[in-house]
């Protein structure tokens, strides 16, 4: 174990594993312990442990130190503990409010650290003075931070509190590995396949078999078979892309070293692919961010993964509470607590009196307006339709963006 002794009363740190964990560094402060170690599954990570000084001008200085330490540590890290700070309004609640300004500090750094907060459940204020009158005051002092690399290998991560009667503050249990089952990913249309020479030919192919039933069973067997081609095509260079950037990286990089030997033309060229091998990772990254105020270029598919990774987490469900107070964490039983919720909301127990009433409501639809209605819709209509939709807002239940309709227009729409 790793131990930092306290000054006074003060601080102090103990930081224990066992034989699961590989340590290759420890590294001792005076208000954190960080290490580097690897588990079984877990890619190598630095994990640091925090004590932060009650000292506004103390604390400074540590958050100075911890940005400098950072850096060093690479770009698969967690930090958690005791912050003796908040940096917002919600954070404490009792006695008197803390102004704004005395909290900007630790927005500040946290900003600075490009380290999102680790999600958590339970009590969020996690220390408490321990005066039950009037001057309780409750503040949410402890928290973890993690970076974007961090929390991609851990997308269900968060961090659970609970209540030590012997302390003033709560524990923190970091939770990292997902309980519930893998779900299998949805398709969704690529818009980096429509830059792939082939992808015309493929798409017609499998549009173009001859499938038998109604026109919408013909047209629905017709998506299927073009989404499953689409897969099949595109699992050879699914992860080619990112290959692609590192080898290219590699050799510029080594061109650069024998500059007086450098053929230029080799070099030009490498760098042209080198390009449009970042574009097109950028435009999958955006695509999958769903950004619409960011235009292709206006950032890096750095930025739209980390966009795309926090929003996943925003939208997740890992837990429900049924109305008979049982908790639901897995993803099955969360899927089942749900469909039989709606399931029963729907069913219908019977009416009475309803033709009468529907009788004394008044006809808003005229005789000509319904036959408006039912008017046969033309080739233009439906043209004109869906190429007002947005390309690549909100798929449909098979994956295919309104772009995969307007890309291939010309073959899909007999059936359309």
């Amino acid at each position: 174990c790793a131990i930092v002794d306290p000054v006074g009363l003060s601080g102090g740190l103990v930081l224990c594993w066992n034989n699961e964990v590989q340590i290759s560094q420890v590294i001792c402060q005076q208000f954190f312990i960080a290490v580097e170690y690897k588990m079984a599954d877990v890619a190598s990570t630095w994990g640091t442990f925090v004590y932060l000084s009650t000292s506004n001008t103390i604390r400074q200085d540590q958050w100075r130190d911890l940005e400098t330490a950072k850096s060093l540590w690479g770009d698969n890290l967690y930090i958690q503990g005791n912050w003796n700070d908040i940096n917002s309004k919600e954070d404490k609640r009792g006695r008197i409010p803390r102004s704004e300004s005395s909290k900007a500090g630790f927005r500040n750094f946290t900003n600075l650290m490009g380290m999102e907060e680790i999600r958590m459940i339970g009590n969020k204020f996690t220390w408490c003075n321990n005066r039950f009158t009037e001057g309780l005051v409750e503040e949410k002092l402890d928290r973890g931070f993690a970076s974007p690399d961090w929390l991609e290998n851990h997308p269900h991560a968060y961090i659970s509190t609970m209540t030590k009667a012997s302390s003033d503050h709560s524990m923190l249990i970091l939770h990292i590995w997902d309980s519930k089952s893998k779900r299998k990913s949805k398709f969704s249309f690529d818009k980096r396949w429509l830059t792939r020479k082939g992808v015309g030919d493929i798409m017609k192919a499998a549009w173009n078999l001859p499938q038998s039933g109604t026109p919408f069973f013909i047209l629905k067997e017709k998506i299927k078979t073009t989404r499953l081609a689409l897969l099949k095509w595109s699992a050879s260079f699914k992860t080619e892309n990112q290959s692609l950037i590192a080898n290219l990286s590699k050799k510029l990089d080594l061109l650069q070293e024998n500059r007086n030997t450098t053929n230029w033309e080799n070099w030009i060229s490498s760098e042209i692919e080198l390009e449009a091998a970042h574009r097109s990772e950028e435009i999958f990254w955006l695509q999958k961010a769903n950004v619409q105020w960011l235009r292709e270029g206006d950032c890096n598919s750095k930025f739209f993964h980390s966009y795309t990774m926090q929003r996943r987490r925003q939208n997740a469900i890992t837990r429900i509470v049924t109305s008979q107070n049982r908790v639901c964490n897995t993803h099955k039983d969360i899927q089942d607590h749900i469909t039989d919720f709606y399931s029963e909301l729907f069913t219908s127990e019977g009416s009475w009196g309803g033709d009468s009433i529907l009788q004394l409501i008044p006809h808003s639809v005229t005789s000509d307006m319904n036959l408006q209605l039912l008017k046969t819709v033309d080739e233009e209509e439906i043209k004109a339709t869906l190429f007002s939709l947005h390309p690549e807002k909100t798929p449909g239940e098979d994956g295919m963006t309104a772009l995969f309709y307007q890309s291939f227009w010309k073959i899909i729409k007999p059936e359309l």
